[in-house]
């Protein structure tokens, strides 16, 4: 049976030790799969990241593993990205689809809140988010997670960039972060493609 290793892509300004993250790696180790889990720290500047996950994702398919992607805001811009470029199963919550024109409201210093690291944004590195817009996802891929109450981002624009997936949960109320995202936690593993009879 091939080995399966699940990547979570953290947010802007986000790290490792996001919180969904970590409801994700617990439910795997309860599970017997923490090794089966990454999340990296990922490079502040776009095209960066993507060079890591990119490298990630071709080491573990070298390997013989299949990779599956969860992504939360610029995590979920990113994995459609990725998801569309290597054929992924990848499930977006509250993606940020619109990050080359959201992200201009965050242009100069900026300090990351779990790593307090301080950088400035550009306007190169807008134009290294717009390399990345509209990718051509496989509906059957994607797994659409949404919440109406997100005050960051308007939850219609993901629905009109990926009209057809192949789960979608959109909830009123909520926020940017999905409130109660741990109540899917096991049907996204089995989305994933993992075991939960062990």
């Amino acid at each position: 049976m091939t080995m399966l290793q699940l990547i979570y892509v953290h947010g802007f300004n986000s790290s490792e030790l996001s919180y969904k993250s970590q409801q994700v790696l617990e439910r795997l180790r309860s599970l017997g799969f923490a090794e089966q889990f990454a999340c990296p720290r990922l490079p502040w500047q776009p095209s960066k990241a993507i060079q890591c996950l990119e490298s990630m994702i071709e080491t573990y398919r070298s390997s013989g593993q299949d990779v599956v992607l969860v992504g939360s805001s610029l995590g979920g811009f990113y994995a459609a990205y990725l998801s569309a470029k290597y054929d992924l199963k990848a499930v977006l919550v509250n993606p940020a689809v619109q990050a080359p024109t959201l992200l201009q409201d965050y242009l100069g210093k900026q300090v990351n809140p779990y790593t307090q690291e301080e950088y400035v944004l550009t306007t190169e590195h807008i134009n290294e988010l717009e390399a990345l817009a509209n990718p051509k996802c496989q509906p059957n891929n994607l797994w659409l997670m949404l919440q109406e109450g997100d005050e960051v981002l308007d939850y219609r624009a993901a629905l009109q960039c990926y009209p057809t997936v192949a789960r979608l949960i959109c909830e009123p109320n909520g926020d940017h972060s999905f409130v109660g995202f741990e109540r899917y936690l096991d049907e996204l593993l089995s989305f994933a493609g993992f075991s939960l009879n062990n």
